[in-house]
């Protein structure tokens, strides 16, 4: 499902917050936004806009969106800045049978990104500009080639920097100094 995968891809690229600043209170903010605006049964004539803060986003991801979404992901935090730019980190933990054919030295992953994400027709995505695994700096684009030549078998081959359907009723996002904004 794209609307999953998007989630996914742009969430996994997220950093290190203490549960401490998580609030139930702020995840469920979000939360409740986006079922609302997904059950609308009549698109709006003029765009409106909602304004979140880094904190409520962060929360919501942690306590709500990992857990149903994206298991592996066992913390997530993302930085938001002016003019769409979001750097993060994220911890990855690959646990189960599903990952048995994983070496053992890649099933605990860290993850801290530079970047910033673009939005355009309902779709958005994320262009990375420095990306760390491990504590090794990766290029983004040399990762990508080689994620490219793995998917052999593959349909429809995917890339990082790949373009996702944003969620049902949104429009576009934005970002400014620790806050995010979701157009509807």
């Amino acid at each position: 499902m794209k609307v999953k995968s998007f989630f996914c891809l742009f969430f996994l690229l997220a950093a290190g917050m203490g549960a401490a600043d998580f609030s139930m209170e702020k995840a469920k903010k979000i939360e409740k936004f986006l079922e609302r605006i997904a059950s609308r049964r009549q698109p709006s004539l003029f765009l409106k806009k909602t304004t979140f803060s880094e904190s409520e986003l962060n929360s919501y991801l942690n306590l709500l969106y990992t857990k149903k979404y994206a298991p592996e992901i066992s913390f997530i935090e993302l930085r938001l800045r002016d003019k769409d730019e979001v750097s993060g980190s994220l911890k990855v933990k690959l646990d189960g049978e599903k990952y048995a054919a994983v070496p053992q030295f890649l099933r605990d992953i860290d993850v801290s990104f530079q970047g910033k994400f673009e939005c355009s027709n309902y779709h958005m995505r994320y262009v990375f500009r420095e990306l760390v695994i491990n504590g090794s700096p990766y290029s983004p684009d040399v990762l990508d080639e080689a994620f490219n030549a793995a998917q052999i078998n593959a349909k429809t081959k995917k890339s990082l920097f790949d373009w996702f359907t944003l969620l049902p009723g949104l429009k576009k996002v934005q970002s400014a100094e620790k806050t995010i904004f979701f157009y509807y």
